[in-house]
């Protein structure tokens, strides 16, 4: 048989086949330490944000403690709740998006986003990888389609991001109180009565407008933090501000260097603080020091409750895998 007639796929050599897992391993070495590079870069601009804040101000960080001590209970336990809530709504508009290809429960997807969010910090990025490996084994979900999610997701957040900017430059001046309530109620209760009265015949614009709707409430509470987090370091900023910022940690998580935009955002946040108008300061500056100071502050909450409902997330998820391996559950391939 001649491998070279028409309609004949000819076999590849040893060689090729040499050649191509080579090349294969050889990617994966590449991208193992730029994963592994991009971690020790974003824990130096942690450190190096640390050092330049105190630089500017060498009591910014013990006084940024002093002053979180100072305020009212309620005010330290809902900046501590607030990350619990950036997991409970990311978590849930997940789910709409992606248990449309397989089989996905509510409280599985809080559990992986959780066990993610905390192994993201450590190099290689284990959480999303562990993520897809496990939609694609257990839920029966394919890479492609997990990995067009997150496209979705990305998307409708830029939009939900594009209307609150827009919106909260509409309602400048108007009282903070009701400005937060009609950004955060009016385009919540839009997304959840669409995505109700659609379910039944547009099943799919249904879940993006009731992911659409979590977004939003994801978006709000960045605000809320950068807000809380702005307080405590003595500097008032207003809702387009907050947003700003909000919206920048969005960018800064996204970029492919370290994970959760370690030491990344902590720099952009700083850089925007020094440059936001004093208008949007409540009539005061704002410096490198006091943006540093105050994200590495959000970032410092922000592990406080990753680390232990990370752990517990990645309990509950090893004994999902093991009920499932138990049962002896025929695996999707």
């Amino acid at each position: 048989m001649n491998p070279s007639l028409p309609g004949r796929t000819p076999r590849r050599s040893n060689a090729g086949r040499m050649r191509t897992l080579a090349a294969k391993a050889n990617h994966s070495r590449q991208t193992r330490w730029f994963r592994i590079g991009g971690f020790i870069a974003g824990a130096l601009l942690v450190v190096l944000a640390i050092a330049a804040a105190l630089r500017q101000d060498p009591d910014a960080v013990r006084r940024s403690f002093d002053a979180l001590g100072q305020h009212p209970w309620w005010f330290v336990l809902l900046f501590l709740a607030l990350p619990l809530l950036n997991w409970l709504s990311i978590s849930t508009s997940i789910w709409f998006l992606l248990s449309r290809f397989g089989r996905l429960g509510v409280a599985e997807t809080l559990g992986l986003i959780g066990m993610a969010w905390l192994l993201n910090y450590l190099p290689m990025r284990p959480g999303m990888v562990g993520r897809i490996a496990y939609h694609k084994a257990v839920n029966g979900i394919s890479i492609r389609h997990t990995g067009q999610t997150l496209i979705e997701g990305t998307v409708i957040t830029a939009i939900c991001s594009g209307i609150m900017l827009l919106g909260a430059v509409v309602l400048r001046g108007v009282d903070t109180a009701l400005a937060w309530s009609l950004l955060i109620v009016v385009p919540m209760l839009a997304g959840a009565v669409a995505s109700i009265a659609l379910w039944a015949t547009k099943p799919l614009t249904a879940r993006y407008c009731a992911a659409g709707a979590l977004r939003v409430l994801d978006m709000a509470v960045w605000a809320g933090r950068y807000a809380m987090a702005f307080a405590i370091v003595g500097t008032s900023i207003d809702l387009p501000a907050a947003l700003v910022l909000a919206v920048a940690s969005q960018v800064a998580m996204l970029i492919p260097i370290a994970g959760n935009g370690l030491g990344i955002r902590e720099w952009l946040i700083g850089a925007l603080a020094a440059g936001l108008p004093a208008a949007m300061l409540g009539g005061t500056d704002a410096n490198l020091s006091q943006g540093l100071t105050a994200d590495v502050l959000n970032r410092f909450v922000e592990v406080l409750v990753a680390v232990p409902l990370g752990l517990m997330c990645l309990g509950v998820i090893v004994r999902r895998l093991r009920s499932v391996q138990k049962a002896q559950i025929p695996l999707p391939t």
